[in-house]
């Protein structure tokens, strides 16, 4: 599940309690979140983000599973120019996030999977960007050395790699910086994916769900949005829900479980 824009509202709060409750029915190894858990610290602000970062945590308690993380936009703390803080707070960008939720990327292993999450975020000029840093990818390069060839691979992130997004809605007006790669040195990483068994890069960010088949191998699914259009008004590009896959061997089918009530359908 991805871009969950968490806070502490009644009608969230209770729209999420639902979530929670569907995915502890399914019986589930464990929940990746793509990403945008709080909505947000973006502005600053220590004590109203630690609140968000608390409330997130409350009902992360309700999953009957383990929960990995991924760093999402919105869970940046004070990087926009009107913040109260400035990069020398000790909880600037990802400070606040590992604080709450531990490292911004990681690796682990179930079941002879191996799952990568990513952080896909770094800041320029007081705003987001989309970018692997450089420390990070020596960290994947080395991390994705360590495992056998044929070993299924799952990477998670929030800003995607691939998507067709910006074909299906394209830019008006000559808009150059739309027409680039989300993420600014994509094709570097692509290039280092491409030498590993990658089965799947889960993506977010766009509240829109898409499933891109490379070759017939790799899937970059990005996973439409547990909180639709930001703030919970509504959906955007497609029903608020989240993706349930099923494993078998180094095969892999999905369902989108639409938690409100709506309809559910499978992708194989």
């Amino acid at each position: 599940m991805t871009d969950l824009h968490l806070k502490p509202d009644s009608t969230i709060s209770s729209a999420f309690d639902r979530v929670i409750d569907t995915v502890n029915s399914l019986g589930v190894d464990f929940v990746i979140s793509g990403g945008d858990q709080v909505y947000d610290v973006m502005r600053g602000n220590v004590q109203r983000s630690d609140s968000l970062f608390q409330f997130f945590l409350e009902k992360k308690k309700r999953f009957n599973v383990p929960v990995y993380t991924t760093v999402g936009n919105h869970d940046l703390f004070g990087i926009y120019e009107e913040s109260d803080v400035d990069s020398t707070h000790i909880d600037y960008k990802t400070g606040m996030y590992q604080r709450y939720l531990g490292e911004p990327y990681y690796s682990f292993d179930h079941k002879n999977w191996h799952f990568v999450v990513l952080n896909s975020l770094d800041v320029q000029d007081k705003k987001y960007i989309g970018k692997v840093d450089s420390d990070q990818m020596r960290w994947l390069k080395a991390d994705l050395a360590e495992i056998p060839a044929e070993t299924p691979v799952v990477v998670a992130l929030h800003i995607p790699l691939v998507s067709a997004f910006k074909q299906v809605y394209p830019a008006t007006g000559s808009d150059e910086a739309y027409h680039k790669p989300m993420v600014i040195n994509r094709s570097e990483i692509l290039e280092l994916l491409q030498q590993y068994n990658v089965k799947l890069v889960l993506q977010g960010h766009l509240h829109w769900l898409e499933d891109l088949a490379i070759e017939n191998h790799t899937h970059y699914i990005t996973g439409g949005s547990v909180a639709g259009r930001p703030s919970w008004r509504g959906t955007r590009h497609g029903p608020q829900g989240f993706l349930h896959f099923h494993v078998s061997g180094d095969e892999v089918t999905w369902d989108y479980i639409d938690y409100g009530g709506g309809k559910s359908f499978r992708v194989n």
